[in-house]
């Protein structure tokens, strides 16, 4: 993913080092990653589709989003390499290179 885990240090870490390093053992992205796709959303995708859409997750480069109503599946089907290339570029490495889409249960 572009980063290495870090060797277990002797003393007190940062957080952010301590997530990264849980994040690597799960086959997650850094915490800063997550943070770009999860706290940016609504910039990446735009007010409407973030109103209809939200990440659920991202693990081993597979971004999974939540939609409302299956109508908006087609539309974040559409978007997805756009939203992929976006992403990939706000992070400034290959983080996402898949997407799939699921309809929240009611």
């Amino acid at each position: 993913m572009g980063w290495e885990p870090l060797h277990e240090p002797s003393g007190p870490r940062r957080i952010g080092e301590a997530l990264d390093q849980v994040a690597f053992r799960l086959k997650a992205p850094r915490a800063q990653v997550l943070a770009t796709v999860f706290d940016a959303w609504e910039e990446l995708v735009g007010e409407v589709l973030a109103a209809h859409a939200s990440p659920l997750r991202l693990v081993e480069r597979e971004l999974v989003v939540a939609v409302d109503d299956p109508a908006w599946t087609a539309e974040m089907k559409f978007f997805s390499a756009e939203l992929i290339s976006r992403i990939n570029a706000a992070a400034k490495e290959e983080v996402v290179t898949s997407l799939t889409v699921r309809v929240r249960s009611r």
